[in-house]
């Protein structure tokens, strides 16, 4: 089984997702799918994620971790209710940020939780009002190549 992963917000610089399990299980974290609605990922890019806030529940003798390239960054006693809230202190978990994030319950007992991301590389806007004003077409990035005075018609 896979753990149950709900992105419950994405804009351009802030994905928070939901996870929750009873089961000993992972869910996974794609950074390449990660992009919202006006953001597309860079041709070529490495999108580049860091963790900014971490807080879960669970039942007693729970256990929760983060991983990155198998490195455990984040450690869990749900029961305990911990809150991580590295914005707060005027940092972000950095490490290993362009690697996919897993998340496993480590014990068959129900857990639950949010994962704050910040999206710090690896995507562009698709709104370029200032760039291109009255002539952008937020279903694209770049100049507009059918638009009489674009840039890359001049």
């Amino acid at each position: 089984m896979t753990m149950a992963l709900t992105i419950v917000r994405n804009t351009n610089q802030e994905t928070i997702v939901h996870f929750q399990s009873s089961a000993i299980e992972t869910g996974t974290i794609a950074l390449n799918t990660l992009a919202a609605g006006s953001q597309a990922l860079v041709e070529g890019g490495t999108p580049t994620v860091n963790i900014v806030r971490f807080v879960t529940t669970g039942e007693l003798t729970s256990s929760v971790t983060v991983i990155r390239n198998s490195k455990v960054l984040i450690a869990a006693a749900p029961e305990n209710a911990p809150f991580l809230d590295l914005i707060t202190f005027g940092v972000s978990e950095n490490q290993q940020n362009t690697y996919d994030i897993v998340i496993s319950n480590n014990v068959a007992k129900q857990v639950t939780g949010y994962i704050t991301l910040r999206k710090t590389a690896g995507w562009t806007t698709k709104v370029e009002n200032a760039t291109y004003g009255a002539y952008d077409d937020p279903t694209r990035v770049g100049a507009s190549t059918s638009v009489s005075g674009s840039p890359d018609k001049v």
